[in-house]
């Protein structure tokens, strides 16, 4: 391609490209590299971490930070040297959250180098749904969610020159914040099967349980199963353990299998009938886990705000809607006839093999080819 020679930087916490398993961000993070690499672009990283002060601890526990953990102080030097050595004319802050260095930046090098956030999500979202989970959201709670939107303002319409989001929803909402150059590029499919040896009515998920759309997933879905007197398995893995124990002491059906990494992973969720994803509100960024299932060639039920972010061939493996209820019907249903399981088994391969990655891979060259 023609960028072949073009090197790109990429500006990421490190613990987004340096670790043992991976999480939501890691893995879209990981995706974001790989589409650039199929567009032909060289991709170079620098690692930074957050500053955490005294002062800025406090903020965290007062829950009064918003977009704060991030000094480039101790990385000016070396990200201004790699850009200007290396001719780079595309700078990507992986999370919008680094997206103020631009500016210090942008000062000590070329004029026409271009400032790319990768976006997962806005805070703003998350931080409202959280909130609002009371009737009466403390002063401080309603100020922060003030703070972030301003911030999440000047970020989208004064520190970046475009913005390229995980799923389309989002990108309405930049445009509403203020960017003027956005681009949604889905999560990655590709084909990676593994033998399926289901056990009989048995369906997993696997997430960070302390997330709230997680946990509150698994309950809001197990709830509507128990009230459908289901007589099967849900089998939970994931991180803390203490959440996982505590849901296995709540429902008589849910088994918690700990904490697993890739391999340990791949062969529990090969017993699964089915894989979930139990996502019922827009949460910020798209829920990786879904594609997991996909490129294994597993049978797997998304809600539409648990695929969103997907280019699928086949939804067949989509809910109606967001509502527990219809998830528990839609596996009930499934797990009571062979042929719609293994139709179910079919849609996952489909979507992952009709994939077309060079058609994102080819747009999101003009994308930024195109930035003004």
């Amino acid at each position: 391609m023609a960028n072949q020679q073009k090197t790109v930087l990429i500006i990421t916490d490190k613990i987004f490209v340096d670790y043992t398993i991976p999480g939501g961000v890691q893995v879209c993070t990981h995706e974001f590299m790989d589409y650039l690499a199929a567009a032909g672009y060289t991709v170079k990283v620098v690692k930074v971490s957050p500053n955490v002060t005294f002062l800025r601890k406090v903020k965290k526990k007062l829950h009064i930070e918003a977009y704060e953990m991030y000094d480039i102080d101790s990385w000016l030097e070396e990200i201004v040297s790699t850009i200007n050595s290396d001719n780079i004319r595309l700078v990507l802050f992986n999370q919008v959250n680094l997206a103020h260095w631009s500016e210090p930046i942008k000062r000590r090098v070329h004029a026409n180098v271009k400032f790319v956030g990768l976006s997962h999500g806005n805070e703003s979202g998350d931080y409202l749904h959280d909130i609002t989970h009371s009737a009466n959201p403390s002063v401080l709670k309603t100020w922060k969610l003030g703070k972030l939107l301003v911030k999440e303002k000047a970020i989208f319409s004064r520190y970046l020159d475009a913005v390229i989001t995980i799923s389309d929803n989002e990108t309405y909402i930049d445009q509403w914040l203020g960017a003027q150059n956005v681009f949604y590029l889905p999560r990655l499919l590709k084909p990676d099967f593994i033998a399926w040896k289901p056990q009989p009515k048995t369906i997993g998920f696997v997430g960070t349980l302390n997330h709230l759309p997680n946990i509150v997933g698994i309950q809001l879905l197990a709830d509507q199963l128990q009230l459908r007197g289901f007589d099967g398995t849900m089998r939970i893995a994931g991180s803390p353990p203490e959440l996982g124990h505590s849901l296995e002491k709540k429902y008589p059906f849910i088994q918690y299998c700990g904490i697993l990494d890739e391999k340990q992973l791949q062969t529990e969720a090969a017993t699964w009938a089915i894989f979930l994803n139990p996502v019922f509100w827009y949460a910020r960024g798209s829920s990786t886990k879904l594609s997991k299932a996909i490129n294994w060639g597993l049978p797997a039920i998304s809600t539409p705000a648990g695929a969103r972010g997907y280019d699928l061939s086949d939804k067949s493996l989509v809910t109606k809607d967001n509502l527990p209820a219809s998830m528990a019907e839609k596996i009930i249903d499934i797990l009571g006839s062979s042929a719609s399981l293994n139709n179910l088994k079919q849609a996952a391969e489909n979507n992952a093999a009709h994939f077309n990655l060079e058609k994102w891979a080819n747009e999101l060259t003009v994308f930024l080819n195109s930035i003004p």
